[in-house]
């Protein structure tokens, strides 16, 4: 069993479980850079939140099914079809032999996601088929898919037709609101700096990919205190700030250390919408304290739970 890639689109990667505990080792975590909407997706297809999927960077691309089975869609906005006809996202759906799959341009959002019916076959480190681009390993041969590559597919089943709730949905814009909590290096900034973060908006660059995303501030913003420190640990969701004053968020594919002050860090419930910014949209910032970021964990968590086993977040 298998599907042909045709068209990868701009960055197409097998994305999965997130190499966790080994961050001691400089190893960063990958995994797909909006976990819920994979976890979602895999859902759809009877399988492990975690199974391996392919995550697919600003659409465009183009897959054709060589032996039937189900897949599904999740992630930003996109026409989808098969072939030539329109299908929806956050269904279960059924492909024959020789039907091919066309995904759009994303009209909202950044990253799409498709799982399949049956085990991606990958390349396995350190536990977990999840790409590392940077390093060059896990996934189809530690790097990106091109066209005519063949990803073959084990254990195939036929699950049950399902629908994600409408309530479970996460809906992307371009206008993308994050709630943070203060960084280890957030009294580094003076009064007015940290007043005007949450008073105003940010422009995302074009510097933006799986590894981070850069911040343009749409204000006047002279952090005259953000300076290079000694490297400390850093995460995904961490926002460090580098002396010229565009903050810096960390996506999945980050380094495990940084030099620049970590002056806030995005809360764990809001990380998955950190793999839909795409250049161009606006983020604005809401402070919560470190109680409020467990509370609203618990209950995304418990939400999600009641839908899929064991979701990752």
């Amino acid at each position: 069993m298998s599907l042909t890639v045709i068209n990868p689109g701009l960055q197409t990667t097998v994305q999965g479980r997130a190499r966790s505990g080994l961050r001691h080792f400089g190893v960063p975590a990958s995994g797909p850079a909006d976990a819920l909407s994979l976890s979602l997706a895999n859902k759809l297809v009877s399988a492990p939140a975690d199974q391996a999927g392919l995550e697919i960077t600003f659409g465009g691309a183009e897959f054709v099914f060589n032996q039937p089975m189900s897949f599904a869609i999740t992630g930003a906005a996109v026409e989808t079809k098969l072939s030539g006809q329109g299908v929806p996202s956050h269904k279960t759906l059924k492909a024959n032999a020789g039907d091919r799959l066309t995904i759009g341009p994303v009209r909202a959002g950044c990253r799409v996601y498709l799982s399949v019916s049956g085990q991606l076959q990958a390349d396995e480190f350190l536990g977990s088929r999840s790409t590392y681009l940077p390093g060059g390993f896990g996934g189809k041969d530690g790097r990106a898919l091109k066209a005519g590559d063949r990803l073959d597919v084990s254990e195939v089943y036929q699950p049950s037709e399902l629908e994600t709730p409408r309530e479970l949905r996460p809906y992307f814009n371009d206008n993308t609101v994050l709630q943070v909590c203060e960084g280890p290096d957030w009294s580094e900034l003076n009064a007015a700096c940290q007043t005007v973060v949450f008073e105003n908006g940010f422009q995302i660059s074009q510097r933006s990919s799986r590894m981070g995303v850069e911040l343009i501030p749409e204000f006047d913003f002279s952090p005259d205190e953000a300076r290079s420190k000694a490297s400390s640990p850093v995460f995904p969701g961490s926002i460090q700030l580098p002396p010229e004053g565009r903050p810096f968020v960390l996506l999945s594919d980050a380094q495990t250390t940084g030099g620049y002050p970590h002056i806030l860090q995005v809360i764990r419930s809001d990380r998955f919408q950190l793999g839909q910014l795409k250049p161009g949209g606006q983020v604005r910032f809401v402070l919560r304290t470190a109680q409020d970021a467990a509370e609203r964990m618990r209950i995304r968590y418990k939400a999600y739970s009641e839908w899929i086993d064991a979701p990752v977040i």
